[in-house]
């Protein structure tokens, strides 16, 4: 009896608690940019640019346009292999070597690699195939034709040093939170932080709002 007691007390307290940890963490004291263009609506509100979050993902002609769902991909990491680059695997060392040797410090995060499709076929799929043995890197395409609109779409206003190749992590809400240089270990090490800094976050929103709704209640 005791321990339902105390099991019952656990069910009440732990969520505020878990809210007052969060609070006062460092989450709050870190706040990560938005990209892209950006309206003001009125002091303190703005809309901040979203990107396209449907991709192609079978390699036929028969190929579907698939949303990426926010149950499955709450954020993502997305790179664009350019045809320009697209033998240079050297623009993805550091997704490599994190694969490679400290897997489980990126197996919770989605990697996203888009790749054009010229008459059904990904035109940069053979030298990435490795890849795809991880379960958290997911394969998609965009045809041919307006495949540079698309990657521009990602990089709207971007801070002229970034390059067409850098990962760009995607939040909840499909804003551009990030770009990091997938040829190093330590752009990587900055967006598995940033990655989960924004997970914190994300988890620290929906407990204020199933308290709101309890209180309401």
């Amino acid at each position: 009896m005791k321990n339902k007691k105390w099991l019952l007390l656990l069910i009440i307290v732990f969520p505020s608690l878990f809210w007052l940890i969060l609070e006062t963490s460092t989450i709050n004291s870190k706040r990560l940019p938005f990209y892209g263009p950006k309206q003001v609506i009125q002091k303190g509100d703005t809309n901040f640019y979203t990107v396209n979050d449907k991709f192609y993902k079978t390699l036929d002609s028969t190929a579907s346009l698939t949303q990426l769902q926010t149950t499955d991909f709450p954020l993502y990491a997305i790179v664009f292999i350019n045809d320009k680059y697209r033998s240079d695997s050297y623009r993805l060392t550091g997704l490599w070597e994190y694969l490679n040797y400290k897997k489980a410090k990126i197996e919770h995060i989605p990697f996203i690699l888009v790749t054009p499709l010229k008459d059904g076929k990904s035109q940069a799929y053979d030298e990435l195939k490795k890849l795809s043995a991880s379960e958290n890197v997911h394969f998609y395409h965009w045809h041919k034709s307006s495949y540079d609109s698309l990657i521009q779409s990602y990089f709207i206003q971007k801070p002229y040093y970034i390059d067409y190749s850098f990962f760009i992590l995607v939040d909840a809400k499909r804003h551009i939170r990030g770009y990091y240089d997938a040829r190093y270990v330590s752009e990587l090490k900055r967006l598995i932080e940033e990655y989960q800094h924004l997970r914190l976050k994300e988890e620290k929103q929906k407990l204020i709002e199933v308290n709101e709704i309890k209180r309401n209640h």
